[in-house]
């Protein structure tokens, strides 16, 4: 939808007279503006504007100044949000508003090199380039408590009823399944009249934890689709009178929340990881592809667990990755590779991801560590062959904290490189900073346990 006739007529049949523009920040929170028709249609020009300080904030509200770089202005000036007019969709629970994916510019238009849907599309078309396309999909797993929002933050987010009832942890729960059906329904209801293909929704393991699973696509609106996934729970959850969070674990005594990467890479309409003339089916494109995620797993770990509670999830024997391994359809391992099914299954899971990580930055992750095993026909490790935890201190591990993860993000020379030296640099030093609020504005660096420092300031941002 690129001209704007065609943007006029479907707000027109539509009964449009509001759009809701939705973008992120480096963090992944969404931000946007309600835009009356008029005004959007000249921000698909111009632009709208806004502070840059959405990426000069943290998540506790305190501006990040200890480092400027070259893309912000010097005296806290604007940049715009430009929306996407191929992402319009409808809300007919709201008449009359629409809603529109948005990237972040620079005031003279140009993609802010911290916007990482931008980011995104960049490498969608650097891998178009190698003669590949990919198709991805997200795990987005939520928690629900019963609890309106206004009562969460009395308790301070502690003492909440999980929508399901305390009970053991079951996956896959029908009794489980079933007390959610009115949220989920709700929340499948509203992505049919967006026309966003949802495939299935399941009760996960943890208390009030639930999984939604949609239809694999591009990587740039894998990432949307994301994004809007996530803030229609957080939307459906106010409306019925409940409370949702993204939080990696903000329950100790639970398992922690994911967002697995499903993804497969395709030429010429067939399947590049496949190879039926090779063991198992692995291609050479499959190899070095792995064999790039593989080498920039470490330094993946910063983009792809970007709080300190997100860090928490990472427990041996908990369903969370905790080495820097990969197998053939094994769940515990950081890298689960699916080939032996045949071609049309062929693809890679990429399990470190938390569920409070940016959407965006899950998706550019995977393509800038698959990009460099492809440029440089990078070789994947042994195949580790056995359950991931528990193992011998001879099998390396990921990084367990925010700033062993940034430090080796800081490292990675590919990611680097693929990802933007600029966004590697804020990123770094954003999380730095937030390792730096922790220690020294009341989180306490000696807890065993999600503290309530990290549930103030992550449970309902993230």
């Amino acid at each position: 939808m690129s001209a704007a006739g065609d943007v006029e007529a479907w707000l027109d049949s539509h009964s449009i007279h509001t759009v809701r523009t939705l973008g992120v920040s480096h963090d992944g929170i969404a931000v946007g503006k309600h835009l009356a028709r008029r005004k959007f249609g000249k921000a698909i020009e111009t632009g709208a504007a806004m502070s840059d300080f959405v990426y000069g904030f943290d998540l506790g509200g305190t501006p990040m100044v200890g480092w400027w770089a070259d893309w912000r202005t010097s005296h806290l000036g604007d940049m715009l949000q430009m929306p996407d007019p191929s992402t319009l969709m409808p809300t007919p629970w709201q008449p009359g508003v629409a809603l529109c994916l948005a990237d972040h510019t620079d005031v003279s238009g140009r993609p802010l090199p911290v916007c990482t849907r931008s980011i995104v599309r960049r490498l969608t078309e650097h891998l178009a380039g190698l003669g590949f396309e990919a198709r991805m999909s997200i795990e987005v797993e939520a928690m629900i408590f019963t609890e309106p929002m206004d009562v969460a933050r009395a308790r301070g987010f502690r003492g909440l009823s999980p929508l399901g009832g305390p009970r053991p942890a079951l996956f896959y729960s029908a009794i489980r399944g079933h007390e959610y059906d009115t949220f989920m329904s709700e929340l499948r209801r509203r992505l049919d009249a967006m026309e966003i293909p949802w495939e299935a929704t399941n009760a996960e393991a943890a208390l009030g934890q639930v999984e939604i699973n949609v239809e694999a696509s591009d990587p740039v609106t894998t990432a949307d689709r994301t994004v809007v996934v996530r803030q229609m729970f957080r939307e459906v959850a106010l409306d019925l009178g409940h409370t949702v969070t993204f939080m990696a674990k903000p329950v100790a005594e639970t398992f922690g929340g994911g967002a697995h990467i499903h993804h497969s890479l395709w030429t010429d309409g067939a399947p590049a990881f496949y190879d039926a003339s090779h063991p198992d089916g692995r291609s050479e494109v499959w190899r070095h592809w792995l064999g790039g995620l593989m080498a920039t797993l470490p330094g993946s770990v910063s983009l792809l667990a970007p709080f300190v509670t997100s860090f928490r999830r990472f427990v041996d024997f908990i369903a969370s990755p905790t080495t820097a391994t990969w197998c053939e359809d094994n769940k515990s391992t950081a890298v689960r590779t699916i080939t032996a099914r045949g071609p049309a299954l062929a693809r890679i899971e990429h399990r470190v991801a938390a569920s409070d990580a940016n959407p965006y930055l899950t998706v550019a992750t995977v393509l800038a560590g698959g990009i460099a095993g492809l440029e440089e026909q990078l070789e994947p490790p042994p195949e580790f062959r056995y359950i991931a935890w528990g193992v011998p201190d001879h099998v390396p591990r990921l990084p367990t904290t925010i700033l062993s993860a940034a430090d080796a993000l800081a490292g990675d020379e590919r990611l680097t490189r693929l990802l933007g030296p600029e966004f590697v640099e804020h990123w770094v030093r954003s999380r730095k900073w937030e390792w730096l609020m922790f220690h020294t504005t009341g989180g306490d660096p000696a807890a065993a346990d999600v503290t309530d420092w990290e549930l103030i300031r992550y449970f309902e941002q993230v």
